[in-house]
């Protein structure tokens, strides 16, 4: 089990330091270039055309410079290791009960980043389009709600893990009592 952790907690660093470094860096400096309007990627329920017509719009270079540099690539390391950490603490949380079968309680986080990476590549065409259009906003929008929610799946999934690991061990310990 000590690799496992090493993994778990080179994820976990991994995820925090890129939260570190948007919550410092790229997200204040992405929020002033578009007069105080939240980023796309953080609205979780979703964005409408004008919303998106008007953030885009609003947008100075050099904060669209930035978000479709540093920021992006901050936001495909965050959520691989969040993802990849969520994915490998269920399958570790399930395999003793459910063997090769635990693999599949990592899709929910592996759809996860495929979707967040989906968004990516959406909000960067919106970002670069000459001319936005209302498939484009709807398209990146879906991902970013779907994004997540299916986060939230993942959490509540790692969140059922732990308790039925809780579960167990209580169990285990009332047994070894009688």
């Amino acid at each position: 089990m000590g690799r496992a952790w090493v993994v778990l907690a080179a994820l976990a660093a991994l995820a925090v330091l890129c939260l570190l470094l948007m919550s410092i860096w790229t997200k204040p400096a992405i929020t002033e270039g578009a007069n105080g309007a939240p980023m796309f990627d953080l609205r979780r329920d979703g964005y409408d055309y004008e919303t998106a017509r008007t953030y885009v719009t609003g947008l100075d270079e050099p904060a669209r410079r930035l978000y479709l540099g540093a920021q992006r690539v901050l936001d495909t390391l965050f959520p691989l290791a969040l993802a990849g950490g969520l994915a490998f603490a269920i399958y570790l949380a399930l395999r003793r009960n459910f063997g090769r079968w635990a693999i599949a309680g990592t899709l929910l986080p592996a759809a996860c980043f495929y979707v967040d990476m989906l968004e990516n590549a959406a909000v960067a065409r919106m970002l670069k389009a000459p001319l936005l259009t209302p498939e484009q906003v709807e398209l990146a929008s879906t991902f970013t709600v779907l994004k997540f929610q299916l986060f939230e799946a993942s959490v509540l999934l790692l969140l059922l893990c732990v308790i039925g690991q809780v579960v167990r061990w209580s169990l285990d310990r009332f047994r070894g009592m009688t």
